[in-house]
């Protein structure tokens, strides 16, 4: 991953870039060896079961086909789909069990070079605070996957990577899921509460007329290059515009850099900053079911993945108990 870094960052990115490759020789490294063997189990387990089923299944079919003038033939397709549906959970159950066990020893051992974080699978950020931010589209569904949380600088910080699903019907009444977010949540503590509200949204173009919020007015920059970017609503004026000085929109910019332009809202509410980060693709995956895990490049593209999230504190310098 590629950063535009200042002078400093590049620096302070280059020290812990080698202090990561260290702890990857010393701590991940062996782990990773033991769980090479653990891999090629599960790999020929799945295997295995594939052939079984390739084998097992046509003679099944060609059973209910030709016995098929003896029974219902509702019936035998129900009996011939619940057994084909047993194969397949069978068939998925070693990669599900291999990915889960990786996830817990390789992602706990990683995190702890992070010093003061934890990390946790399925764990999502609270949904009343989730809908109160203001950031978040509607959704009916909210799946989880890697969850981080601890302190950096004396921030509390909550890493979240979610996955939200609108349920949808088309014109004929079929239902389908909708993504309509898919990418990290970050949840950090401010050691100085907001008095109202102010939420940082994509522009929308022409829709900007459309939007309204109870209680918000929009609040109107003369940072043109901002305001191509972002919507600002805010229930309090004044603070927000304490809040968005040019060096806070300065640092803003660069974050959405840092993110390569994918969509950024923030919402600043009580004593939280919450962040929605839409990025469309799946973070903090190191590991392959068919192919060896040791390798050093799938570890170091996740360290500079994590790496990036702290940059966010840094950027809105968030330890500070005055000013952005």
């Amino acid at each position: 991953m590629k950063f535009n870094l200042s002078e400093n960052e590049q620096r302070e990115y280059n020290i812990q870039k080698a202090k990561f490759a260290e702890y990857y020789e010393r701590e991940l490294l062996p782990l990773l060896k033991q769980k090479e063997a653990v891999r090629r189990k599960y790999t020929g387990r799945f295997w295995f079961l594939i052939i079984i089923a390739l084998l097992v299944l046509p003679i099944l079919g060609g059973m209910f086909y030709f016995f098929g003038q003896y029974i219902d033939n509702d019936f035998g397709e129900i009996i011939f789909l619940g057994i084909c549906a047993i194969f397949i959970y069978l068939i998925r159950a070693p990669f599900v069990k291999y990915r889960k066990e990786m996830k817990n020893d390789i992602m706990g051992s990683f995190i702890r070079f992070f010093q003061g974080f934890s990390y946790r699978y399925g764990q999502t950020l609270n949904r009343g605070l989730m809908e109160k931010s203001l950031i978040f589209p509607r959704y009916d569904i909210l799946k989880a996957d890697d969850s981080f949380c601890g302190r950096y600088n004396d921030i509390g910080i909550t890493v979240c990577e979610q996955t939200l699903q609108r349920l949808c019907e088309d014109l004929k009444g079929r239902k389908f899921t909708q993504t309509v977010f898919e990418g990290i949540a970050v949840e950090m503590d401010m050691k100085k509460p907001f008095k109202g509200q102010t939420i940082l949204l994509k522009d929308a173009g022409l829709f900007n007329a459309f939007k309204s919020f109870s209680d918000m007015e929009r609040v109107t920059l003369e940072d043109v290059k901002f305001e191509k970017e972002f919507e600002v609503y805010s229930t309090n004026q004044i603070e927000a515009r304490y809040i968005l000085t040019t060096a806070f929109m300065e640092r803003l910019l660069r974050l959405k850099e840092l993110y390569k332009g994918k969509s950024i809202q923030i919402s600043f509410y009580a004593n939280k900053i919450l962040l929605a980060i839409d990025t469309r693709y799946n973070m903090f995956e190191a590991f392959s079911f068919f192919r060896s895990n040791i390798n050093y490049k799938k570890l170091e593209k996740v360290f500079d993945e994590f790496w990036t999230i702290f940059s966010i504190a840094d950027i809105l310098k968030l330890n500070q108990n005055t000013g952005l």
